[in-house]
């Protein structure tokens, strides 16, 4: 009676081990899943996400390609507003990228809560912490553990100091759409930035171009000596107002619009979506060699592009005066 006794417990001892080892690996699988997500496949895409299209973000596409050397990138833009870019973003899912570069605010405001395990690297964005991607400007180093990326905010502080120099502190005025969320946040960081450096501000509001020019004039009426071009997509709508303006003397122009036309403006302060794309790069190149992204702190990167009309800059100095 003995023997059968212990040849039972003995024959159950190593099942209940394995039972046990199963679990713990089941456990660990669970905890790596969780924190981790599975990993694509190298074979996998790599997709550039993009929102609005534009030349800038062509630009920063062109560098980031230049700068980042891996054979094939799938660039997909979709509009700022609608619901294709959600239904876009679903169907990338699907193709499991092994990373998704999110270029622009309206698409990282897409992408942040829909893309939870994909690795993530955003760019062309001013401000990532009102996206939900990350939290705190005074903590870069917390921020969603899939994702990563650059802040470029406008350089507004930089067109403002060149400008002061080369043209002294003269009244500044900024004809902005308040339709547009970019352009109001553009304008309250202008009279904040402007009011450290001593200059005054003056500002009209415009939503349609059939009242743009008499906003240009109340501006020029109220004392702007210098109008302010923002980095803004409603500024493309009254750029070429303004820059005419310019061209016929009847006011300074300084612009900080990337693309498009500038003759006009006596400085131009804009910055190099080409060199953010290529800090992009660099950036991607490290997730995809194994960094985790919640190990990367956000970077601001603010690369500039300064020009200055010398002809334009001359006429406005009287020198040499006229004969």
């Amino acid at each position: 009676m003995i023997f059968p006794h212990k040849t039972k417990t003995f024959s159950r001892k190593p099942k209940t081990e394995n039972r046990k080892l199963l679990r713990t690996l089941w456990l660990i699988g669970l905890i790596t899943l969780a924190g981790c997500g599975y990993a694509p496949p190298q074979t996998s895409p790599i997709v550039v996400f993009g929102s609005p299209d534009s030349p800038r973000l062509r630009q920063a596409v062109a560098g980031f390609r230049a700068r980042l050397q891996a054979g094939s990138v799938e660039v997909v833009c979709v509009p700022e507003f609608g619901p294709q870019g959600r239904e876009t973003l679903r169907r990338l899912r699907k193709t499991r990228p092994r990373l998704l570069v999110v270029l622009g605010t309206p698409a990282l405001l897409l992408a942040a809560p829909m893309v939870k395990q994909t690795p993530v690297v955003f760019g062309l964005v001013a401000n990532p912490y009102f996206t939900k991607a990350a939290y705190d400007p005074a903590h870069p180093e917390i921020h969603q553990e899939n994702v990563t990326g650059i802040a470029s905010p406008a350089p507004l502080s930089a067109a403002l100091q060149h400008g002061v120099s080369l043209l002294g502190p003269l009244a500044w005025g900024l004809l902005y759409d308040p339709t547009d969320g970019v352009a109001v946040d553009l304008a309250r960081r202008l009279e904040s930035e402007a009011d450290r450096l001593g200059v005054r501000v003056l500002t009209e509001t415009s939503t349609a171009a059939a009242t743009d020019a008499d906003a240009l004039a109340r501006l020029v009426q109220r004392g702007a000596k210098v109008i302010y071009l923002p980095p803004a997509a409603s500024a493309g709508r009254y750029a070429p107002l303004v820059l005419e303006a310019g061209r016929k003397m009847q006011v300074r122009v300084v612009s900080s619009l990337p693309e498009g036309i500038r003759k006009g403006a006596v400085l131009w302060v804009a910055l190099d979506y080409h060199k953010l794309g290529e800090d992009l790069g660099d950036l991607a190149r490290r997730v995809l060699a194994g960094e985790a992204p919640k190990a990367i702190p956000i970077a601001e990167k603010t690369p500039m592009q300064v020009e200055v009309d010398e002809t334009l800059a001359r006429k406005w100095s009287g020198y040499p005066p006229a004969k």
